[in-house]
């Protein structure tokens, strides 16, 4: 009986202790699932895949509820913005698509490079200060604008394209040498960043001095971007630094400077300078800038003259002075009628002078044949000694090749003793 009671005690236990485990097993794997879970959520939240979502936008309002900017992209706690006036403003908090800044201070801006600390890990640095090599790339190759192009996603073939082969030819006609590399990074994601991360490194490698990843916006209002500059329509640009980076000092020193040189030459087309969470490659160089140019309700046209404004200020801001291609006329036909013109009018006026001097057509003639003849031919030096006709000897006939010619030598006068080239001489 006691056998008995001890197999039940031990079976029971053993089943208890077999029933807790799985119970904590159980509950451990739906912890893990809800920490996945959760996890997948948070880093959802997170992804940079939302950037430029058409329809899909965040406002940024101060605590007064007044609008200071907005833009396409998700907007976090502790992001930053420098606007148009150059007022300072950080993310305080976020209510729905809202973001509500305080202004923390107003930029002090300056086209001058100041001494930057840049950190020796960098990938890939950038070159010496003077090279005239620049980069040009398209993380998001599909965005495009829908006035012009009927949609606002082309993959591979994006007008934002276009936009950056207006930038590069800009830049070449002010004398640098632009690497314009349309790889496609597409799909449009998150992922898109860290494939393009391979051709930012690959133009920093070729030299280049700065690198320009261009996108533009999706904010609806074809307004909120579109100003007039030099009586022409264009696109405003917003400068976009990325905080998570150890370039990040740099990189906003170099959008500072570019937004100085834009404000004193062409005011009103920086938007402003959005510093968020993310790095966009930036860790690569301490002069690599994400630029959105318009939003894609906004014209190609716009776009392309907007970008090709900013390419006045590059330049100076990098310190390489721009020498311009030598200006080409757009046709030369006009200069050789004038030529022409002038050689018809020497000989018209010449011709006429000579028959009145003359006092004839047959007279001038004439002269001329004797100008030609003699005149012009001493002028030149060019008259030869007529050789002197020597008689030929017996034999010789027409056909002959080798003419036989027989010379009269004489001594010449220098052959003479002394005494008689004095003698003659004197003759």
């Amino acid at each position: 009986m006691n056998k008995l009671r001890r197999s039940r005690r031990f079976w029971g236990g053993l089943l208890l202790f077999v029933s807790a485990l799985a119970l904590a097993a159980i509950l451990t794997f739906q912890e893990s699932r809800q920490v996945a879970v959760a996890r997948v959520f948070s880093l959802k939240n997170l992804l940079i895949s939302q950037d430029h979502t058409e329809g899909e936008y965040s406002i940024l309002v101060d605590e007064q509820g007044r609008i200071l900017d907005m833009m396409a992209r998700r907007i976090y706690i502790n992001d930053e913005f420098i606007a148009a006036d150059n007022h300072r403003y950080k993310v305080i908090r976020i209510e729905g698509n809202r973001a509500i800044c305080r202004q923390i201070g107003i930029e002090q801006l300056s086209q001058g490079e100041e001494k930057v600390d840049v950190p020796s890990k960098a990938v890939a640095p950038v070159q010496a200060g003077g090279t005239q090599v620049i980069g040009i790339y398209h993380s998001h190759d599909d965005e495009s604008y829908v006035p012009t192009q009927g949609t606002e996603s082309i993959p591979g073939r994006g007008g934002v394209l276009q936009v950056g082969t207006a930038l590069a030819n800009r830049l070449r006609s002010l004398g640098l040498t632009v690497i314009d590399d349309q790889t496609s990074h597409a799909p449009h994601d998150d992922a898109a960043y860290r494939r393009s991360r391979r051709t930012a490194t690959g133009l920093l490698q070729k030299g280049a001095a700065a690198i320009f990843d261009l996108h533009r916006d999706g904010v609806p209002d074809p307004t909120f971007y579109r100003r007039t500059i030099d009586g022409q329509d264009v696109t405003m640009i917003r400068l976009v630094v990325g905080r998570e980076n150890q370039n990040m000092s740099a990189n906003l020193d170099f959008a500072k400077r570019l937004k100085a040189a834009a404000d004193a030459r062409y005011p009103g087309l920086i938007r402003g300078i959005f510093i968020g969470a993310g790095s966009y490659n930036q860790d690569l160089s301490p002069r690599a800038m994400l630029l959105e140019v318009g939003t894609h309700t906004n014209t190609l046209p716009e776009a392309e003259r907007g970008a090709t404004l900013f390419a006045d200020i590059v330049p100076p801001v990098l310190g390489v002075a721009a020498r311009p291609a030598a200006a080409r006329t757009p046709s030369t036909a006009a200069d050789w009628k004038g030529v022409l013109f002038v050689i018809l009018a020497v000989i018209l006026g010449g011709g006429a002078y000579l028959i009145v001097s003359a006092g004839g057509w047959n007279k001038a003639v004439a002269r001329l044949k004797q100008f030609t003849s003699i005149e012009w031919v001493n002028l030149l030096g060019w008259r030869r000694a007529r050789r002197p006709v020597l008689p030929r000897e017996k034999g010789w006939e027409p056909g002959n090749r080798k003419e036989m010619v027989k010379y009269d030598r004489k001594p010449a006068p220098e052959s003479l003793s002394n005494e008689e080239r004095a003698d003659w001489q004197k003759d």
